[in-house]
């Protein structure tokens, strides 16, 4: 069976989530970095609320988890995320680079925040699968949140 690899870096670091958006079981390989690249929550929800978004940052990169899905998945997986495209960029992992597929948006707006409930999930899920503590305070005080870790 066809598989590609898919870098997650907001709710599907929540594993369990990612789960509920495909149908096969998809394989954790670890956490992985998105170089010039930056996390911000800019995409604006329907309901005025932002969710997760990827933009070009010559300083900046970005943690999350590198998956192997199976290629039967994609469409269903692309419908799971309204107004994002599924583009193909390079991460690093401990055993070198990869070609991974993840989402981004190109409708970015500023001065909106997610919902609580949301980045909750991202910040449990990066726990979980040992992002950063650093790089999940940086999620923090990108979401609004005074929250500690």
């Amino acid at each position: 069976m066809e598989k590609f690899y898919y870098f997650g870096y907001a709710s599907n670091l929540d594993v369990e989530t990612l789960k509920s958006r495909l149908k096969s079981e998809p394989v954790n390989l670890g956490v992985a970095v998105l170089p010039h690249f930056g996390f911000r929550f800019n995409y604006p929800n329907p309901d005025g609320s932002a969710r997760a978004n990827i933009i070009a940052s010559k300083n900046e990169s970005v943690y999350g988890l590198l998956f192997e899905i199976d290629e039967e998945d994609r469409s269903y997986f692309l419908n799971s995320e309204p107004g994002y495209e599924l583009v193909e960029k390079e991460v690093f992992t401990a055993k070198g680079k990869l070609s991974a597929f993840t989402f981004v948006s190109s409708k970015n707006e500023s001065g909106i925040f997610p919902h609580e409930n949301y980045w909750k999930t991202i910040l449990k899920g990066g726990k979980e699968n040992g992002l950063p503590r650093s790089y999940l305070s940086q999620i923090i005080n990108r979401a609004g949140s005074s929250s500690l870790l």
